[in-house]
């Protein structure tokens, strides 16, 4: 089985692999010498470039170390979130900023993450947790704050919502516009609105959880 390793930013992302089959497939930038790796690793400044929306594709034999290489040089911000079902296995969605995304946000000081994925699932959209899955899925984004470049790391765990929570309660002082119920069946009218991480996580295609760094 193949590690695949992704970093999203804008509507793009770059792919860390070991699978050279990848190359066949639609990236704008392919990179696989080993200088050129080194030198886009050293300085990653594409993921920060508001206007670079080119797919990046890396292929190196170890993708684990090359993406805890890049993300040692970088400040990460941690969050968590949540991949929320009902009793009628509808996927929970917020509309936030003009976008349809999963409820998540930052983890406090001394705050467990998953603790903290299920307070930001309750305070985003009113829904309290049944159960939730101990491992994460875990993604990276990049974005810009005050100027500054930051990646986002959230842990995504696997929940089962409460009997009975229909009426949902989106957070507005948190810009959050709506929260709602969707059938799966009806998912793919919503794959324009969302976001290319988020679409990945709802429909199956994350390729993959980062490797631990040591």
């Amino acid at each position: 089985m193949h590690c695949n390793y992704k970093i999203y930013h804008n509507d793009s992302y770059l792919l860390i692999s070991c699978d050279r089959t990848q190359m066949n497939k639609n990236f704008a930038r392919i990179l696989v010498e080993e200088n050129e790796i080194a030198e886009f690793l050293n300085n990653p400044s594409p993921l920060f470039n508001e206007k670079d929306k080119l797919n990046t594709l890396i292929v190196c034999e170890q993708p684990g170390e090359a993406i805890c290489s890049l993300l040692d040089k970088l400040d990460i911000v941690i969050a968590g979130g949540g991949i929320v079902t009902n009793e009628q296995d509808e996927l929970l969605l917020i509309f936030r900023r003009g976008k349809w995304d999963l409820p998540k946000g930052k983890i406090e000081l001394n705050e467990e993450i998953i603790n903290g994925a299920m307070r930001e699932v309750e305070e985003e959209t009113g829904v309290k947790i049944l159960s939730v899955t101990e491992k994460p899925v875990i993604t990276y984004h990049t974005y810009k704050l005050k100027g500054k470049d930051c990646l986002k790391e959230t842990n995504w765990f696997h929940m089962k919502a409460k009997n009975g929570q229909q009426n949902l309660t989106p957070q507005l002082e948190e810009d959050i516009e709506k929260a709602c119920w969707v059938k799966k069946t009806d998912l793919e009218q919503y794959k324009n609105g969302c976001y290319p991480l988020v679409w990945d996580l709802v429909s199956g295609g994350f390729v993959s959880d980062p490797t631990d760094c040591d």
